[in-house]
């Protein structure tokens, strides 16, 4: 067995989280069969100051346990703070001190990164899941702005450069990840025949386990529906793929005609991400004649999720047109059948396509407001009349479905590649000048405190008054 170093997100659903994202449960998804597979695993998790209570410096690390299909594990767990000046030397020196067998990175964009900067000679796995180009495009769509193209451009091109061996999350990303390689320069003569990139689908499997014991509360913002209400969900944080203006386009004209159709939301803007999109939605939620039929109860406990998902009668998800929501997958479509809450979603990724037999899953086209409100009012009907709106006597269960979704499964290639872990043939030179640069944003950052103090405005009148004096004298 290995000694793993995991570079992932945090915090982890375990710890019952205020914000709970898909970077997390990525996080989540490779630690569990590490640990149930026996290796020794170190967890650092980039986690957002705010985003949990814990107060410990960057990298120093506890114990922990998690419950896995092999029982009880135990594994050493330490927080490093995105935020904060010099994150890509501290997870360095971690994995310094460490010396670990093999680096594992979980999620995408930061541990992407930051994998690439720690890693020393060990062999390194890391996961892309979503084409971060992708991603970049739809972020810069919000921004109106280039900025995050070259941001991304930059960070993945040090993940293609040091990589050994790559997961993404559908069949459909691997074919652009790997092009992204060969303009890397990885597809060398020495590289023939080597497998680069797995595909590791999302999963939830056993996320309910991770709620702490004891009755699920309700939480706090979501007050009494009527008993005849049918209430649709919308759970996770509204992304820059969102299409939000069909989704309440959808919505409200549904509402012009089913007076008992409620809009549940949990989650909301992703802080440093991507804001607009959430609060735009608000707002044309709130200044509609149907504003008291919106419920938006922000990022809850995750604690509180069952109690939410028990008030749904359906999920609903709507994506732009766009590559990221193409290569990307649907986690939050995985969570709410887990769950047993049926799901009307936009028809464009690996995952729903798959999902179009499945008797729980209602697909919905791209930009097409009046679809979304003409199956809102189809399933308001069937529920008013006591019809189920989740069952095809002709669909798929999902319960044969779910079996490629499973931890096991979806990690399968992972644990085997673990099993002799190599570095990769061939390779391409690395430069990381990026440590300098952080260096300087460290010493910006100490120069942006003096200048902000009270002490250097003092000075600065000063030096006016004297610059003053002296042009009369």
């Amino acid at each position: 067995m290995s000694h793993v170093f995991l570079i992932g997100t945090g915090p982890l659903p375990m710890h019952n989280p205020r914000e709970l994202g898909f970077p997390a449960l990525r996080t989540r998804q490779f630690l569990l069969p590490l640990l149930a597979a026996g290796h020794d695993v170190t967890v650092a998790c980039l986690t957002p100051r705010g985003a949990d209570d814990d107060e410990r410096p960057s990298g120093q690390l506890v114990d922990l346990e998690a419950v896995t299909s092999a029982g009880r594990k135990h594994f050493q767990y330490g927080v490093v703070r995105p935020d904060e000046p010099g994150r890509f030397l501290m997870l360095r020196d971690l994995r310094g001190a460490l010396q670990p067998d093999v680096v594992v990175t979980a999620g995408p964009f930061l541990p992407m990164a930051a994998g690439a900067r720690a890693a020393g000679e060990e062999p390194l796995w890391i996961d892309v899941p979503g084409d971060p180009m992708s991603e970049a495009q739809a972020r810069a769509y919000r921004a109106g702005s280039a900025d995050p193209i070259a941001r991304y451009r930059e960070m993945l091109g040090w993940a293609l450069a040091r990589g050994d061996r790559f997961s993404v999350i559908s069949d459909a990303q691997r074919g652009p990840l790997i092009g992204a390689l060969g303009l890397a320069g990885r597809m060398t003569g020495d590289a023939i025949g080597h497998e680069w990139v797995h595909v590791c689908p999302g999963s939830v499997e056993g996320l309910l386990a991770d709620v702490p014991a004891g009755a699920a509360p309700r939480p706090a913002g979501l007050p009494p529906l009527p008993e005849d209400a049918f209430v649709v969900l919308s759970c996770g944080g509204y992304n820059t793929w969102l299409d939000g203006d069909t989704m309440i386009d959808g919505l409200l004209r549904a509402m012009e005609q089913a007076s008992n159709l409620h809009f549940v939301s949990t989650g909301g803007p992703l802080r440093g991400h991507d804001e607009a999109s959430y609060h735009r939605f608000v707002e044309r939620a709130m200044a509609s004649p149907h504003a008291e039929r919106f419920h938006f109860l922000g990022w809850v406990p995750t604690e509180t999720l069952p109690a939410v998902f028990e008030a749904a009668d359906l999920c609903l998800f709507v994506d732009l047109q766009c590559y990221e929501a193409e290569f990307g997958a649907r986690t939050r479509v995985l969570e709410s059948l887990e769950r047993g809450v049926p799901v009307a979603a936009t028809d464009s990724c690996d995952l729903t396509h798959e999902l179009r037999g499945c008797g729980m899953f209602h697909p919905l086209p791209t930009g097409a407001p009046q679809a979304v409100a003409d199956l809102l009012l189809t399933l308001t009907a069937r529920h008013a009349a006591g019809e189920p709106i989740g069952l095809d006597r002709n669909g798929t269960p999902w319960d044969k479905l779910r079996e490629r979704y499973t931890i096991d499964a979806t990690t399968a290639p992972l644990l085997a590649w673990l099993e002799d872990p190599t570095r990769s043939p061939g390779g391409v030179p690395i430069d990381f000048l990026e440590d300098y640069w952080t260096e300087l944003a460290r010493l910006q950052d100490r120069l942006e405190e003096v200048w902000n103090s009270p002490t250097w405005r003092y000075l600065g009148r000063v030096n006016r008054m004297i610059a003053k004096l002296l042009g009369r004298g």
